[in-house]
Order: C-alpha cells, then sequence, then structure tokens
C-alpha cells in the first residue's frame, strides 16, 4: 500500500471513528444531564420533605391549641352556660376538623383538591404550606414514621368527634335547668379524660413526623451522594475517554497530514510556513525541509497575493477559496485549489492557518482549452458566432461616447459552393482558411475578425466611422481581388459581398445589428455580388428588406399566437347548380386588432423561405376546423386550399399533409389543392410527385393563375390536374377587349377537350359573368359573386340560404 492509499485507509478508519464518537457523544452528554439532574431533584426533594415536616409540625400545634381552647371553653360553658364559651369553643374544633376534612378529600377517589385546600386553609395552615402539606401527604403517607403518624392523627380525630359531641350535649341541656354541681363535675371529668387521652397523641404525631422527616432526610442525601459519586464517576470517564479519542485523532491527523495526496500547509500570520507535507513539496518541486524556511511571497504568484494599505497580508481575502498560482524554483506555474482557514489560538499560541492546496494545473489547461473550443471555431481558428455576439454585446453594453464609434462589416463569400461542388468539401475548407487569413492579416491590431457559420465572416473595426469603414472594407476588398485560391490547377478568386453596419444608437441589440449588416450584405448579392453596401435608414432597398423582415417576423408571432384568421370566398357554377365551393384565404390580425390581407405578408414569407410554415397552418386549422364541425364537413362540395412552391418541393409539407389526412380520412375527398403555374412550372417533378400523392387520396389539384406561363398549353398534357383557374389578368379587362375574349375561349375549350373544370377567377361584373356563361366557363370567383368573409359567417349564411329554399313553395 502506498502512501496515498495508507492516508485513504487511515482516514477512512479515523472517519469512521469520528462518525462513532459524534453518535455517542450525545448519548454521554444525555447520561451527564441525567445525573445532574437527578441529584438536584433528590436535593430538592430533600428540602421539600423537610418544609412539609415543618409544615405539618405548625400544623399540629394550631391543631392542639384548637383542641386546648375547646376543652377550656367546654370545661367553663359546663359551669357558666354561657353562649360566649360555647361559640368559642366551636370556633377551636374548626381548626381540627378543617384538617380532617382536608385528609379526607385526599383519601377520597377521586381526590378533591379544591376540597382539600379548602380544608386545610379552615385548619389555619399557611396558603403557602398547602401545596406541601397536600404533595407530603400524597406522597409519603404510606412511608415509614409518617404511616404512623397519620394513624395518630385519625385517632386523635376520634377525640375530636368525642369533643364535638360533648358540646351538642351542653348545648342540647335546657336554658333554664338547674346545674348541679355533680352533673357539671361529670362533664368536666369527661373533657379532662379527652383531653389526657389527646394529649399524648398530640406529642406523639409530632415526635414520629420529626422522626419521619429526618429518615427521609437522610435517605435522599444517601441518594444524592450516590447521585453525586455516580456523575463523577461517569465524568471521568467521559473526560478520560474523550482524551483518548483527541490523542488518537491527533495521531490520525499528523499520519494524514504527512501521507496526504493533497498538498497541506500552515502559516503564521505574517505569512511565514510553519509546517508542511510531503504533496506540496511535489507540487512545488523542491525539497520539504526548503520549505519550512519559506515566506508565503516566494511561492504565491504575485498577482495572486492580496495585501493592505501596509503591505501585510490581507487575510480576509486570503481566506476565500479559489484558484490561485503557485510558482516553482524553476519558473513553472501551478495552479492550485486554494482552501484556507484560521485555527484558533490556544493559551499562550498565536492564530494559525491551515491551508489545502490542490494541484489542479492539468484541469486548468483543459478547461482553458474547452472554454477556447466553446467561443473559437475549429476551422479558421476565428471566434465563432457566439463569441462575436458575445463580444458585440460588450461593444453595446458600453456608454455611449466612451470609445468612439465601431463599425460592423458582414462578409459573405461569393464562389464558395463553386469550389465545394467542383473541388470537394477539403477544398472548400482549405479557402476557407486562405480567405481568413487573407482578412485577418489586414486587420489592425484592435479589430477583430470571426467566423458567423458556412461562408459568412464578421469584421468589428473599432474608432471607425460608417465613411471610414466603407473605405476600410474597400481596400480590403480589393486587396482580395488581386488574390485567388490555388487547388489543383484551379484557380478560384477571393470575392466577396459586404455589408456595413454602424454601431451607433439605433443598434439596440445585437440581433437588430446583425440583422442590419446582413440586410446591406443581402442587398450587395442582389446589386450583382462582389460588392460593398452600407446600411442607412434612408437606403430605399434596405428600408425594403428590414419592412419584409418585419413582416416575417410579425407573421411567425401571429402563427405561433394562432392570430391567422380563415377567411372563405365562395366558387359558384354557372350552370346554376347549388353546391358549396369555397376558397381559403388567410388574414392576420395584429396585436392591436387590425386586420391585414395576404398581400401585405405572404410575399415576404415566400421571399425569405418561410411559404411552408402559412401551408401547414392553413391546413391544420382547417382540418381541426373540420373535426370541430362535422356537419359543415358533410355539407362542402370542395374547400381549395392555396400550396406555395415552396411547400410543394419540400418532402415534409407532403409527410405532414399525410399524416393529417391519416387522421381524418374523411376529408381529404373534400379538399382541393391549388398550385400555381409558376410553382409547377419551377418543380416540375416535386409538382409531380405532390399531385400524384394527393389524387391518390381522393384530393383533386387546381393549376392556379393559368395562362401566366408561357407554356401553359405542353404542361398541361404532362400535369393530371382536375381544375384549370384562369388567370384573373385575363379575366378582368374581358368586357374592354377581343384578344382577352379569345384567349379565355381558347382555355375554355381546352379545358372541356381535356375533360377539366374551369374556374375564372376575379370576376367582378354580372357583364364578364355572362361572357364567361357563353363562352363556357363552369365556374366563376370573384367580387361580383361573393365577398370573402370569414369561413364561419360564409357557412352561417349558407345554412340560412339552403333553409329559405327548403321552404319555398313548389
Amino acid at each position: 500500500m502506498d502512501n496515498r492509499e495508507a492516508s485513504v485507509a487511515g482516514g477512512t478508519a479515523g472517519d469512521d471513528r469520528n462518525r462513532g464518537l459524534q453518535r455517542r457523544l450525545p448519548a454521554r452528554v444525555a447520561v451527564l444531564i441525567v445525573l445532574s439532574a437527578l441529584g438536584a431533584l433528590l436535593i430538592a426533594a430533600v428540602l421539600e420533605t423537610q418544609a412539609g415536616a415543618t409544615a405539618y409540625i405548625i400544623g399540629e400545634s394550631h391543631w392542639s391549641k384548637a383542641q386546648q381552647r375547646a376543652v377550656h371553653s367546654l370545661y367553663r360553658y359546663a359551669s357558666h352556660a354561657r353562649p360566649a364559651d360555647l361559640a368559642d369553643a366551636r370556633a377551636a374544633l374548626r381548626v381540627p376538623l378543617g384538617d380532617r376534612a382536608g385528609r379526607l378529600a385526599l383519601e377520597s377517589a377521586p381526590v378533591d383538591m379544591a376540597a382539600a385546600r379548602a380544608g386545610f386553609l379552615q385548619g389555619e395552615n399557611a396558603p403557602e404550606d398547602i401545596g406541601r402539606l397536600i404533595w407530603m401527604y400524597r406522597m409519603l403517607r404510606k412511608a415509614p414514621y409518617f404511616r404512623e403518624s397519620v394513624r395518630l392523627w385519625r385517632e386523635a380525630e376520634v377525640e375530636i368527634q368525642h369533643l364535638v359531641t360533648l358540646a351538642d350535649e351542653l348545648e342540647a341541656r335546657p336554658s333554664g335547668a338547674t346545674r348541679d354541681g355533680a352533673s357539671v363535675r361529670a362533664y368536666q371529668q369527661r373533657l379532662m379524660e379527652i383531653d389526657a387521652r389527646v394529649r399524648p397523641k398530640e406529642l406523639a404525631f409530632s415526635r414520629s413526623l420529626a422522626e419521619g422527616a429526618h429518615f427521609m432526610r437522610r435517605v435522599l442525601l444517601g441518594l444524592s451522594a450516590l447521585a453525586f459519586l455516580a456523575l463523577c464517576a461517569y465524568a471521568l470517564h467521559v473526560m478520560r475517554s474523550t482524551l483518548r479519542r483527541v490523542r488518537e485523532t491527533e495521531s490520525e491527523f499528523r499520519m494524514a497530514f504527512h501521507q496526504s495526496a493533497v498538498g497541506m500547509l500552515k502559516l503564521d500570520r505574517d505569512g511565514r510556513f510553519t509546517q508542511a507535507n510531503e504533496a506540496l513539496a511535489q507540487i512545488l518541486g523542491m525539497p520539504l525541509h526548503d520549505i519550512r524556511s519559506l515566506h508565503l511571497s516566494d511561492v504565491l504568484h504575485a498577482d495572486d497575493l492580496q495585501c493592505d494599505a501596509r503591505g501585510a497580508i490581507d487575510w480576509t481575502r486570503m481566506l476565500e477559496p479559489g484558484e490561485r498560482r503557485l510558482v516553482r524554483r524553476d519558473g513553472d506555474v501551478r495552479w492550485v485549489r486554494w482552501t484556507a482557514s484560521v485555527v484558533a489560538a490556544r493559551a499562550r499560541c498565536a492564530e494559525r492557518v491551515f491551508v489545502l492546496v490542490e494541484d489542479v494545473s492539468e484541469a486548468h489547461e483543459l478547461a482553458c482549452e474547452i472554454a477556447h473550443q466553446a467561443s473559437h471555431d475549429d476551422l479558421t481558428g476565428l471566434i465563432n458566432r457566439r463569441e462575436i455576439a458575445r463580444r458585440l454585446g460588450s461593444v453595446l453594453g458600453q456608454p455611449h461616447g466612451c470609445d468612439g464609434r465601431h463599425t460592423l462589416c458582414y462578409i459573405d463569400l461569393d464562389q464558395f459552393k463553386l469550389v465545394n461542388d467542383t473541388c470537394g468539401h477539403e477544398a472548400g475548407d482549405r479557402f476557407l482558411c486562405h480567405f481568413a487569413s487573407r482578412v485577418a492579416a489586414q486587420l489592425r491590431r484592435e479589430d477583430w475578425l470571426g467566423r458567423l457559420g458556412g461562408d459568412e465572416f464578421a469584421v468589428l473595426l473599432h474608432d471607425t466611422t460608417l465613411e471610414e469603414a466603407e473605405a476600410a472594407m474597400a481596400r480590403i476588398h480589393a486587396s482580395l481581388g488581386e488574390s485567388s485560391f490555388q487547388w489543383n490547377g484551379r484557380t478560384f478568386g477571393l470575392n466577396c459581398s459586404i455589408g456595413v453596419a454602424e454601431i451607433n444608437d439605433a443598434a439596440v441589440d445585437v440581433d437588430w445589428l446583425l440583422r442590419a449588416a446582413d440586410a446591406a450584405c443581402y442587398v450587395a448579392k442582389e446589386e450583382g455580388r462582389n460588392r460593398i453596401r452600407c446600411y442607412r435608414d434612408s437606403d430605399p432597398s434596405l428600408s425594403r428588406r428590414r419592412h419584409e423582415l418585419e413582416w416575417v417576423a410579425h407573421t411567425q408571432l401571429a402563427i405561433a399566437e394562432d392570430r391567422l384568421l380563415l377567411y372563405a370566398q365562395q366558387i359558384i357554377a354557372l350552370d346554376g347548380s347549388q353546391r358549396l365551393q369555397y376558397e381559403v384565404l388567410v388574414r392576420l390580425r395584429d396585436r392591436e386588432g387590425r386586420l391585414h390581407a395576404p398581400g401585405v405578408f405572404l410575399p415576404a414569407m415566400e421571399r425569405y423561405g418561410q411559404g411552408m410554415a402559412v401551408d401547414c397552418f392553413v391546413v391544420d386549422a382547417v382540418c381541426r376546423h373540420f373535426a370541430l364541425y362535422p356537419a359543415q364537413l358533410a355539407r362542402v362540395d370542395l374547400c381549395h386550399l392555396n400550396v406555395s412552391a415552396q411547400s410543394i418541393a419540400n418532402p415534409a409539407f407532403l409527410e405532414h399533409v399525410n399524416l393529417l389526412l391519416d387522421q381524418q380520412p374523411g376529408v381529404a375527398t373534400r379538399l382541393c389543392f391549388e398550385i400555381t403555374e409558376t410553382a409547377v412550372i419551377a418543380n416540375l417533378d416535386d409538382a409531380c410527385r405532390f399531385i400524384d400523392a394527393m389524387r391518390a387520396r381522393g384530393c383533386r389539384i387546381a393549376l392556379d393563375d393559368f395562362g401566366s406561363g408561357l407554356s401553359s398549353f405542353a404542361y398541361l398534357k404532362r400535369l393530371p390536374v382536375d381544375i384549370l383557374k384562369i388567370d384573373g389578368a385575363f379575366i378582368r379587362d374581358l368586357a374592354r377587349g377581343e384578344v382577352d375574349l379569345a384567349l379565355v375561349r381558347s382555355m375554355s375549350q381546352m379545358g372541356q377537350a381535356l375533360g377539366k373544370i374551369t374556374i375564372a377567377e376575379w370576376v367582378e361584373s354580372d357583364a364578364v359573368m355572362a361572357q364567361l356563361r357563353e363562352v363556357g366557363i363552369g365556374h366563376v370567383q370573384g367580387y361580383a359573386v361573393h365577398v370573402p368573409c370569414p369561413l364561419d359567417e360564409l357557412m352561417a349564411a349558407w345554412d340560412s340560404v339552403q333553409a329559405a329554399a327548403s321552404v319555398e313553395p313548389a
């Protein structure tokens, strides 16, 4: 077993013993408390017994005096028959009779404490002694000596009853009767006999009571002495056991101190080493005997040694736990976890500071490496997006005017996808590193470059206005234009688009700042790439992009908060058939309650790739509506839903719709998905896949804006659609020219030839409707037919019309 294992084993054994001692300590303290309490209780019992016996002796003297007074008063009353003597005798007899009543109350079951107190008070006992009289009688009436006292008390009470009887006889004599000397002497003789019998009992009662009190005092004092001896013996035992444990613990501590794998150190208040262990010597890389002559300032890094204004060690701060640096003789720095505490001073000894030092250099290096990886890009070594956001937040958090103005530059490579696609990802990685090194080489010391992700980079130019930043990025842009990247004989230019945004009062947060620079970069790409654009509020292109991004954010929030409303516009058949068919439209209700048409927010959503989010919301909302109102589903002939090109091209949308239709299989035959002709042309294969999947489930497909494309009739042969919705551009001016009418007629004839249903949009007058009926269009939709309204209102209006039609006479 090595030193560390021995230390651990010793420490574990010591901990077990200490825990055992800690478990036994409360029991030992409890025993000491019990013995002390027992001794105090016995002494209190001695004093209380003595006081009770004294109270009884005093009570007996009252009793005896009252008895003698009653005898003398009756003696006089027998001779002279004065009522005052009889009254005095009866008053005297109340004392022993009260004591008798108190005793009988204590012997009753249950004990009548109130009657006992009243009786002893009648017996002229002191009120403060009543409790002692009751306690002593209840506790000790059967004890040695006291048992004899109680017996004498009862016998004396018999004589008191005789005195009461004799008083009654004397009182019963006629007041006028002649008192002869013989009868008086007989009464007086009886009184003297009673007195003679009582006096010995009174003396015996007092003597027995005094002897009993002495006996109890001796017994209790003996028990007190035994309790004191037991207390002393146990205290000595506890003291010896504790001293033995202290010595064992001290020995174990010394062994653990010297064998521990953790560095341990004792210092005085001046910072001089008084004791150290081998582990600390290994951390410092020097012999143990050399350590004992050192000072804390000799080994602790100067930046980690806290001193007060006088230059003395500030132990208040030095006692705080944390990581500090120890400097070895060879100059190597070791990071240690520092834990210090003050050891209380013994008599005539100064305080000591005990320090635990654990070497955490490897862990510290690993933590630094992890922190670096968390804030830096693995490929280029630049700071990553999170660190960029943190630094930008720090810059935004500075007081205005603190360090002048700064500028953020957003860089997006123009040819990165070409490098990846033609030369592979390894070449793309090398291209990114080459580009980053070229840009970083042209920055000032206080500027920094970071990688936002992919082929996007961010540059912060310190103390630089927007105009200065534009000029600086122009120089960097020109330098990049003169450079190139070589790979396997191929050459690629370092072309990039750059957006520049100034960090000023308008920059409310990091997200806003990044969006502003990104918007400027996006405009640079739209204008032809490989150029620089600055973000200015007055720039119409940037204002439009900012406006669109705001609507994207508003729409996403409205979807999350369920503020997209389902509207509907009815589609009617020109042949007069009464079947409910409508197109679902959406309206956005903002937080102020205002409604916005789809033309306000849908183009922005589709422009920034969010069209599928709206489509999913509408499909979910329609299916949820039919699930809540199954009767409406039965009345609907066809419900048209618009699908964007982004949804058609995304397999996840098809999977989402299939899942909904699996949950509500009855809905499929009531749905018609409208796909724009331009979306079909752009994603023909995806469109065919979506159309086939939906038609297989019973859904119908409408080709929306038919005729707007250049190859409408050619694509129509390949697409298995059910409905043709003729573009409203042809319908709106139908009454004004023959060209539109001829085109609509040809579309109608084509639809009829292929067996397709035709629907004309944007029908805004009865004249146009008449022309459409003439050329063979089957259905119409527009403001002349129905103004869009909430879906629930359309269903209510339809029900009302149907109900009215059902009651009309045939």
